[in-house]
């Protein structure tokens, strides 16, 4: 009888640990009430959802380009674009640990789905039309923050 509480102690501590460690920084999730475009002339969304998928969508109003790089000590995996039209494209490097894309667009959406296996942060450096993006036209999580920089982690 004392081994099974033990066990059953050990088991109920590993559980809460690990889901703390699998869960991003809760200011990344949920999709925001408003998406670029709709609500915001232009800017970028980034989110993070309950199937533990990372968005990423951009919108412009004019002709601009938008182009980043994200990164992860982990792995990036279902890499999936959205949106993208003639000169835009997506990259994920070989390792899976870099992805790199440029949307080119007069109007509209264009976005990046992915999720991440291991690891413990995804870096994010956003760009419009070569230069570092506007920190107030970064999106964040369901409250929309901005990031104190274009370059900015979300962590576990």
């Amino acid at each position: 009888m004392k081994k099974l509480r033990l066990l059953i102690a050990t088991t109920f501590i590993l559980v809460m640990l690990t889901g703390n460690a699998f869960a991003w920084s809760e200011r990344s999730e949920g999709r925001p009430p408003y998406l670029p475009g709709v609500a915001y002339s232009q800017g970028v969304v980034v989110w993070h959802d309950n199937n533990n998928e990372f968005h990423l969508t951009a919108a412009s109003r004019g002709r601009h380009v938008i182009s980043g790089v994200i990164k992860t000590d982990g792995r990036f995996h279902s890499v999936e674009e959205r949106y993208l039209e003639n000169g835009d494209y997506l990259k994920v490097d070989r390792n899976k640990k870099t992805i790199r894309f440029r949307f080119a667009s007069d109007r509209g959406l264009d976005g990046i789905d992915f999720k991440v296996r291991g690891g413990e942060s995804v870096k994010f450096s956003l760009y419009k039309d070569g230069a570092d993006m506007p920190q107030k036209q970064i999106f964040i999580g369901k409250k929309g923050w901005h990031p104190a920089d274009n370059t900015f982690k979300i962590e576990r």
